[in-house]
């Protein structure tokens, strides 16, 4: 019996009596990619690269969903690239879904949605998207094209059947989705797996989102372990109101992938070092250089403490203590005059072997000279500043050494 259906169309005649079933092909494929899709608990570094285009002539008031999708299949969108930026963080495939987390064998005390900022973070690229086609009855298939080197099949998923989440205000929604799926008909290889949103609910940021992942047997075995995993997975997003941002582009690649072991615990904090109201200044220098072309939102930073200073209750923070923490953006802005922003957060302090838990907000460049380095605020972040590199060139290195200062305490900068 039969268990995925099958509706062809488009194949001339001749052509199709001359190979092989295609049925036979999609079901023998099918068995074939379920066998190898990752199991509940595996996981995979993601590094995701993104870039956000915006208008050359923004709409005055945000143009509809409709509109904006037909102005887009129609080439009568004319986009500039504003910024790009890369994030890299821990795909894990739960029950629930495929979860993102901190890299690293440390968590973090800010919660890592901080770091997207931005759009969707859940590809579905691990092992959702590749059971909710192959393994679901309530798909429907229908043949593209077919020839001796390709095998092409158009699909959809219908919203009582998805599984596909989609950020709409503070909850999460369903949505339906389409595409098409690629196999080679001889190694019966998945090659590329495609989807296409319907229209998004109203209370989400986006008009639709696509999805192209590729899949190459020499790239398929990232973990060593023969799982089907994608070699790219390429989104794009179209942006409800393109005023500022009307698409994002995303580019995922997995790396080290396996089963996760138990984590491992984090390390005990002792209570925090200073209280929230004890301001003090904190002189840090980084201990290894941040280089742009491969650092990413989510990697782990750490910085020495080069003056001594002193809290209430004769608690101490001496020179030469380890401070902690995250990138928690890295965006090269591309509109001119070109720059380089990056937010760093500390969140723990290791001194004598004794680690405690610290807040501290950036208030001072190590170079003094504002063509180089200035302090930015973010317009999402209240309380926050990052570094802003003014360089007109393709990447930057923040070397080891490089200065900053910051102040503990939790009240707002004035």
């Amino acid at each position: 019996m039969k268990v995925l259906p099958l509706f062809a169309a488009g194949v001339a005649l001749a052509n199709a009596q001359s190979l092989p079933d295609p049925a036979d092909l999609l079901e023998q494929a099918r068995d074939k990619v379920i066998g190898r899709v990752p199991p509940i608990g595996y996981a995979c570094v993601a590094t995701i690269d993104r870039s956000f285009f915006a208008l050359e002539t923004p709409p005055a008031i945000p143009n509809s969903c409709e509109q904006v999708s037909a102005d887009r299949k129609k080439n009568r969108t004319k986009l500039q690239l504003d910024k790009t930026d890369r994030l890299r963080l821990q795909a894990t495939l739960t029950s629930e879904g495929e979860i993102y987390s901190w890299t690293g064998p440390e968590g973090f005390s800010r919660n890592v949605e901080e770091v997207v900022h931005s759009g969707d973070i859940g590809t579905g690229a691990l092992a959702a998207h590749i059971e909710a086609v192959f393994a679901n009855p309530l798909v429907r298939f229908r043949l593209l094209s077919q020839t001796s080197q390709n095998l092409e099949f158009g699909f959809r998923v219908p919203v009582e059947a998805s599984h596909y989440l989609v950020k709409a205000g503070a909850g999460w929604r369903l949505t339906g989705y389409e595409g098409s799926l690629q196999i080679d008909p001889t190694s019966l290889e998945l090659r590329q797996l495609t989807i296409d949103t319907e229209e998004l609910p109203a209370e989400s940021s986006m008009c639709e989102s696509n999805t192209k992942m590729d899949y190459k047997p020499e790239d398929q075995r990232t973990g060593g372990d023969g799982m089907l995993l994608p070699s790219t997975v390429h989104s794009r997003d179209l942006n409800r109101d393109a005023t500022e941002t009307a698409e994002t582009d995303w580019v995922t690649r997995f790396s080290d992938c396996r089963e996760a072991s138990e984590k491992a615990p984090d390390r005990l904090r002792s209570a925090p070092l200073f209280p929230p109201t004890f301001a003090a200044l904190l002189k840090l220098e980084l201990t290894a250089p941040i280089d742009t072309s491969t650092a990413a939102a989510g990697d782990v930073v750490t910085a020495r403490l080069s003056n001594s200073v002193r809290g209430p209750a004769n608690s101490l923070a001496p020179a030469g203590a380890i401070l902690t923490g995250r990138i928690m953006r890295l965006e090269h802005q591309k509109r001119k005059p070109s720059s380089f922003l990056i937010w760093l957060d500390f969140d723990t302090i290791e001194a004598n072997g004794v680690v405690s838990s610290i807040r501290a907000r950036l208030i001072g460049c190590g170079d003094p000279d504002p063509q180089i380095c200035s302090i930015a605020k973010m317009s999402d972040q209240k309380w926050n500043r990052a570094l802003h590199f003014h360089a007109d060139s393709p990447k930057i290195v923040v070397p080891r050494g490089f200065p900053s200062r910051w102040v503990t305490g939790d009240p707002p900068l004035k």
